[in-house]
């Protein structure tokens, strides 16, 4: 019987087999597209030239997970071309200007605006070869025969003992049984397509249909040429469109960095759609031709230019049922800019008693819906997983046989001391995460829950990286606590490095937000209530129960491996 079944083959369902398959598990993935990456979808041109079509950027300082990975595969990566300044395009029947973006992050009614650069995109870079070079890196090593794609889930039948998958290949159905099963899937997309027997606990149920999907009714289009033709007259690419005849909203430089042996010989450019989904339903006859009606009004006449062998390339999220469910769609007349609410608790535990587990970018409460999410949740499904397999531990007496108790504290006190002094750096960094993050939201106009989501977001990757700190620190914890045997007994000494400072940064963000000129147009962001403040802590409290949960469960492990050395 297979022992863990994992269903979508985007980053998330990827990054966990990636994972199992290194640590010698039996694991099968499934995926209903005929290609694996899921909402990852990186176009060609005919000369090689990539176009990110489905997510694009990551951001450093604030999502470590993905910026990790990309340089763990030996990928290249490069910042977005961001000078500070926009075309901006504000009356289809004048031309546009170049102008900076202000404090507000909105285009300056002054041309002559100083520029800060980075201001567009907030310090965003990009994988050389696009986000689909990362799918590939991840697919690489992997097995051919225990990756499925085109199989598609339709129900999971719960047998007690086993889970049964009822798939269809083609015209075929069939069924796999499992002990555990990963629904890698976007929340929404899976309560919509997936057949659950017995039903799922009706707070499961409403916490798939609560999270909505991220780019689900986005659209995207791609235009490669054979040179940047724009860089010559001195534009990063960079365009906002804000008139209501707009087809595209935002445009920016696709191009991949110029220098290495391996760039494209190509250029892009790429821009999000402005029209909802019903409004490109009925302009879809004539999207091609306003498409480039409007590039070459931003750009002027050689985005159409034969001689650059213009190609064109488009991808309607809203049109792909393995992203878009009936409740998202419906939903596409939500606010435009305001960014959803992830990471909901139940979604991140395990159902039918360890046999059930949800994943996918949604589950994730640190970078939700982004690349980041999608780590993030592979990470704790790896940890859920990896944890119902562990055998008990040995009695305490046979470790202690194999260590020098002397040698051992004395270096597990050097150690903790090192991170004593990484947890102190990384806090007093803390501050300007936030602010960044905030920086980033309001460029992307996600102003919905800003201070909740960036004081949320900056504390969880501080608890993301240090995670990867514990990883990697020779800490010896064979001994429990005495207390409580579930327990290590450097838990403690682990945990209290943390106490306060979730405090400290909410209430420093509070000070910086009724300080802020950027957030004055924010009025419950700017000077948050009480109501919004207990709010936040509710969040916080639940990230450190789950920080706490996942660092004592590091140094189990590390008690683990030294038991069984």
């Amino acid at each position: 019987m297979l022992d863990v079944a994992i269903i979508g083959g985007g980053l998330c369902g990827l990054a966990l087999a990636h994972s199992l398959q290194a640590r010698g598990c039996d694991w099968r993935l499934f995926e209903a597209r005929e290609r694996l990456g899921g909402r990852v979808l990186t176009a060609k041109a005919g000369d090689g030239t990539p176009v990110d079509l489905g997510p694009t950027w990551f951001w450093p300082h604030t999502q470590p997970t993905i910026t990790r990975l990309v340089a763990d595969l030996g990928l290249t990566s490069f910042e977005q071309l961001d000078d500070g300044r926009v075309l901006h395009l504000c009356d289809p029947n004048r031309v546009p200007q170049t102008v900076s973006l202000t404090e507000q992050l909105v285009p300056a009614d002054d041309p002559s605006t100083p520029a800060t650069a980075g201001a567009v995109h907030g310090g965003a870079r990009r994988v050389a070869g696009g986000v689909g070079a990362v799918i590939d890196a991840l697919a690489l090593p992997l097995p051919g025969a225990r990756l499925r794609a085109g199989h598609r889930l339709e129900a999971v039948v719960d047998h007690g003992d086993f889970v049964e998958l009822r798939l269809r290949f083609g015209e075929a159905s069939y069924s796999v049984n499992a002990r555990r099963v990963v629904l890698a899937l976007p929340p929404r997309v899976a309560d919509a397509s997936v057949q659950f027997v017995p039903d799922l606990a009706p707070d499961v149920r409403a916490a798939l249909q609560a999270t909505p999907t991220w780019m689900a009714t986005a659209a995207k289009a791609g235009f490669t040429y054979s040179r940047a033709f724009w860089r010559d007259g001195g534009h990063t690419g960079n365009a906002w469109v804000s008139h209501a005849q707009a087809m595209l909203s935002e445009v920016f430089d696709a191009c991949d960095p110029p220098e290495g042996a391996a760039r494209s010989p190509g250029a892009a450019l790429a821009g999000f759609a402005a029209l909802n989904v019903a409004q490109r339903e009925s302009f879809a006859r004539g999207r091609d031709l306003l498409l480039e009606s409007q590039m070459v009004q931003l750009f002027g006449p050689e985005a159409a230019d034969p001689a650059l062998q213009p190609q064109r390339f488009w991808h309607d999220w809203a049109l792909d049922t393995e992203t878009c469910s009936p409740i998202d769609r419906a939903s596409d007349a939500l606010p435009v800019g305001s960014h959803p609410h992830h990471g909901d608790p139940v979604l991140a535990e395990a159902h039918w008693d360890g046999r059930l587990h949800f994943g996918g970018s949604e589950t994730a409460r640190q970078g939700g819906g982004y690349l980041e999410g999608a780590l993030v949740a592979a990470g704790r499904l790896r940890r859920q997983l990896l944890a119902g397999t562990m055998d008990t531990f040995r009695p305490r007496e046979a470790a202690n046989d194999r260590l020098d108790v002397s040698e051992r504290d004395a270096g597990n006190e050097q150690h903790l001391e090192r991170f004593a002094a990484w947890v102190a750096s990384e806090h007093g960094h803390a501050m300007a995460r936030y602010r960044e993050r905030v920086h980033q939201a309001l460029s992307q106009q996600e102003a919905d829950g800003l201070t909740q989501r960036s004081v949320v977001s900056s504390i969880e990757s501080i608890y993301v990286a240090a995670l990867q700190q514990l990883d990697t620190l020779p800490l010896v914890t064979a001994h429990l606590s005495v207390e409580n045997p579930g327990r290590c007994a450097l838990t403690p000494r682990v945990l209290e490095l943390f106490t306060g400072r979730a405090d400290q940064l909410l209430a420093d963000a509070v000070i910086f937000n009724n300080t802020s000129c950027a957030l004055s147009n924010f009025p419950f962001e700017h000077r948050p209530s009480g109501d919004y403040v207990r709010s936040i802590r509710r969040d916080l409290a639940s990230a450190w129960q789950s920080f706490s949960a996942a660092a004592n469960e590091r140094l189990l492990a590390k008690a683990r491996s030294v038991v069984s050395a």
